[in-house]
């Protein structure tokens, strides 16, 4: 494997901060306005606690990543919902050719990923690289360059252009999930510290499609509505190790 290709990752291969999957509480003392009963559990007069894991929402750290993943394939469905230019997301896996993956750079690269798919009639999407494959039989990754794309537009044409340059182009078809499709992608990305994992191209690019950012739901206790507040705990009881929403007895 050529120099050029040193420092590449899986997601999950770095180091964790110290606090990264600590519990973390966040909830609503304000019993006085918890006057509403549920449906599956008591709910009146108990405070409301969340209960979740810490995350640095980093591709490099062994404890986040998967949420860093479930992060970015919500940013990947969430823009690719704002195109009007109709028609249903598609996904397509570009390899480069032998020549070019040893003497392209990264950038140069990914450059001839977005033309040479252009040229083969998808329009624009979202990006992800992969420097890896995985063998079947003995679950082994072995280095393969790839591109796999979920956007716009219909492949046509790539036997006639692999044999001008010797890149494979491969309609996956129509992702009727794309945040799944994006999730599973993402989990064994590259991860290099001077590249993003995810870029955009084409008509879905950032100087073409402008699309304001997925709005975060406000956390607010369920019943009352106030605004949710970090918690500690310092009681004898064993709180449940699994993330979720309790209500508790104050």
């Amino acid at each position: 494997v050529s120099r050029r290709w040193v420092g590449w990752a899986l997601p999950g291969h770095g180091s964790s901060y110290f606090d990264c999957g600590r519990w973390r509480l966040k909830g609503c003392l304000n019993v006085e306005g918890h006057r509403q009963e549920g449906l599956l559990e008591p709910m009146v007069g108990k405070i409301f606690v969340r209960i979740f894991r810490r995350s640095c929402l980093r591709a490099e750290c062994p404890i986040c990543y998967e949420k860093w993943a479930g992060k970015e394939a919500g940013k990947i469905e969430h823009r690719l919902k704002a195109w009007g230019g109709g028609g249903e997301p598609i996904h397509v896996i570009v390899s480069p050719s032998p020549r070019d993956q040893f003497q392209l750079s990264f950038n140069e690269l990914r450059q001839k990923c977005y033309s040479v798919s252009y040229s083969s009639g998808f329009l624009g999407g979202s990006c992800i690289f992969h420097p890896f494959r995985q063998r079947k039989k003995s679950k082994k990754w072995y280095f393969s360059p790839h591109f796999h794309l979920i956007g716009f537009g219909w492949i046509r044409g790539a036997k006639s252009g692999y044999r001008r340059h010797g890149w494979v182009v491969k309609n996956a078809g129509v992702r009727r999930t794309v945040s799944g499709t994006a999730l599973y992608q993402l989990s064994h990305c590259g991860v290099h510290g001077k590249y993003h994992s995810v870029t955009w191209f084409g008509q879905l690019s950032y100087n073409r499609l402008k699309v304001p950012p997925k709005e975060k739901e406000p956390e607010v206790c369920p019943i009352c509505g106030q605004k949710l507040r970090t918690l500690w705990y310092l009681g004898p009881l064993d709180l449940p190790e699994q993330e979720g929403d309790y209500w508790f007895d104050l």
